[in-house]
């Protein structure tokens, strides 16, 4: 106990005096010490970068995946979904501002934090106002591993009933290759046809993958 816990106070005030010379496994050992601040988190966060294979990976797993490494549970799922939930809500502050969504980055960094690294895939739609600013965000549909079910009226009534605009639908690949499937085309084209109907501005399908995303507007086609 002594051991670990004098290893600690000197990663703290490491952390202190330079923060940039922890290494990763460090900084994750004190993270997990608001979780768990009687055990010694080292093995554990080692075991961390091991199963996900990064940093920014083992930060951005889903909280019931923790369970996976011996020594963590309800306290560390918690503490995971705490901060993924901050890092949403920091990217969403020009969100909130009412500023203008004005290229594909900027909406894939927008998302990325409710759909990277999530162990099935899961289908968003983003609602616009005619100055392409935030109206709504919704989870529309869990799937499994590969699949989810998108259903274009379901999408397009969503729009309608918040009186949007505009509208971009996004889901994530959780294998983290961004490329489309016959699928995913064949639904981009019924939706772009259904919102041409109905006058809404379909303006991109992306997919979310690790670490890049996919842009049906940047590839031109919609």
């Amino acid at each position: 106990m002594s051991d670990h816990l004098g290893h600690r106070a000197r990663l703290r005030q490491r952390l202190a005096h330079d923060p940039r010379g922890l290494l990763d496994h460090e900084l994750l050992e004190l993270l997990l010490t608001f979780a768990l601040p009687r055990r010694d988190t080292k093995p554990m966060a080692k075991a961390l970068l091991a199963r996900f294979g990064s940093l920014r990976a083992a930060l951005l797993a889903d909280p019931a995946q923790l369970v996976d490494i011996p020594g963590l549970g309800p306290a560390t799922q918690t503490l995971w979904q705490t901060l993924q939930e901050l890092v949403a809500r920091m990217e969403a502050e020009p969100v909130a501002r009412r500023e203008q969504f004005q290229s594909p980055e900027q909406v894939a960094r927008f998302l990325r934090p409710r759909l990277a690294h999530r162990p099935k895939e899961e289908f968003w739609v983003l609602l616009l106002d005619t100055k392409n600013r935030f109206l709504h965000l919704s989870c529309l549909t869990k799937g499994t591993v590969d699949q989810t079910a998108a259903y274009p009226r379901e999408i397009a009534e969503l729009a309608l009933r918040h009186h949007a605009s505009g509208l971009i639908v996004a889901h994530n690949h959780p294998s983290g290759d961004p490329i489309p499937s016959a699928a995913d085309t064949e639904l981009t084209a019924r939706l772009a046809r259904l919102c041409t109907d109905l006058g809404l501005r379909f303006l991109d399908h992306i997919i979310i993958g690790d670490p890049d995303f996919y842009s049906f507007q940047d590839h031109r086609r919609l």
